[in-house]
């Protein structure tokens, strides 16, 4: 992979290939195109994200600087202009594409991992959402509230392979279920989510699919208690066969578990409900705990990519730099696993953009040695 070339160089050759233009054929993404071309932009949006570079005029003036390494970047020209153009009228499913490519790529390459947390081989799923707050003047599109505007990222992340499975982009004013009913459902898993998505035709389809769920109750939601089993661990206040009453009961068929549990550390009480009657009650309370991750991950993108701020105040713009920023965080897994490194994904991240257009073997970077 290395051959002289700069870190940024080697990401690109990760993803720049037979798919990728042929997906940029699909999409007509360089028709018409005599300069910058959809790589080029792919090219300069991973630079943005990397360099955390803050405009159009930081990113043209930035790279103008550095014409010399224009070559591996495989850029030709670059401008304000064309690069505002290229934002507003390249399609973003083309990156949208590209991410799932390359997450596929990292699934398929790498083996499956297990979760330390748990003894059960089930993998757990983390669904839910995070709120990018927008300028209503600029992102007009993009109307949230009378003075607000924002846009929502809905992912289905994996805990055991710490990665984003599947993410949708809606208008901040999309409810939360209203997009979890579209989401591709895993046989033999378990998805945790928090109360907002509790909605019995969404349980009903997780079921049909022979997968799991654990959320928390509601405050209204009710139930009559069939069978009370025994409480096996310290921490288990109740452990409930129940089934639904109420409205829209009906909805889901069949009966549900609750488990009633105190952590010991706040003290405080929490009553989950899940459809798996197998697992023990501690482990259904840990299935929810794990929920989690998927806020970290939040956490993690929001810090270290450039998802806060946009250079492009077009739906599809916006979506593009989504969209790059996720390939970036996919991008920087595969080298952390590919260099077989021990350090953590933000030290690799870091590492990466401190050497980012600097011609240094990845594998001797990132603190390993090549796989043979």
């Amino acid at each position: 992979m290395f051959k002289g070339k700069t870190v940024l160089s080697q990401m690109q050759s990760i993803i720049f290939g037979y798919n990728f233009r042929k997906t940029v054929n699909e999409h007509n993404g360089d028709k018409g195109i005599r300069s910058f071309s959809t790589a080029n932009l792919m090219s300069v949006m991973l630079y943005v994200h990397m360099a955390a570079k803050q405009s159009l005029r930081d990113i043209v003036d930035s790279l103008m600087s550095k014409k010399n390494l224009w070559y591996h970047l495989g850029v030709s020209s670059l401008s304000r202009n064309n690069l505002s153009n290229a934002l507003q009228k390249r399609s973003a499913d083309i990156f949208e594409k590209t991410f799932y490519a390359l997450l596929s790529k990292l699934q398929s390459e790498r083996s499956i991992s297990t979760d330390k947390r748990f003894k059960f081989r089930m993998p757990i799923k983390s669904i839910d959402s995070t709120t990018i707050s927008l300028c209503l003047s600029l992102f007009d599109w993009a109307k949230f509230r009378t003075t607000k505007g924002g846009i929502k990222l809905h992912v289905v992340y994996d805990n055991r392979e710490q990665l984003p499975e599947f993410i949708n982009i809606s208008n901040a004013e999309s409810h939360d279920i209203t997009k979890a009913k579209s989401f591709p459902i895993t046989k033999e898993s378990i998805y945790a989510m928090d109360k907002g998505y509790i909605c019995f035709k969404f349980f009903q389809k997780i079921a049909q699919n022979k997968a799991f769920f654990v959320t928390r109750t509601k405050s209204n939601t009710q139930y009559r208690i069939l069978e009370r089993n025994s409480k096996k661990q310290k921490n288990i206040k109740a452990d409930w066969i129940v089934k639904l009453t109420g409205t829209k009961a009906d909805e889901y068929e069949g009966n549900l578990r609750v488990v009633k549990y105190k952590d010991p550390e706040s003290g405080k009480t929490y009553e989950f409900l899940t459809n798996n009657f197998k697992l023990s009650a501690q482990s259904i309370a840990d299935v929810y705990k794990a929920r989690w991750d998927i806020e970290l991950f939040f956490k993690w993108i929001k810090q270290n990519l450039k998802i806060k701020t946009f250079i492009g105040t077009s739906e599809n713009a916006v979506k593009i730099q989504i969209w790059t920023a996720m390939i970036a965080c996919l991008l920087t897994e595969y080298l952390r696993f590919k260099a077989r490194s021990s350090y953590s994904l933000l030290k690799v991240f870091r590492l990466i953009c401190d050497n980012l257009l600097f011609s240094i073997d990845l594998n001797q970077l990132l603190g390993e040695s090549p796989p043979e």
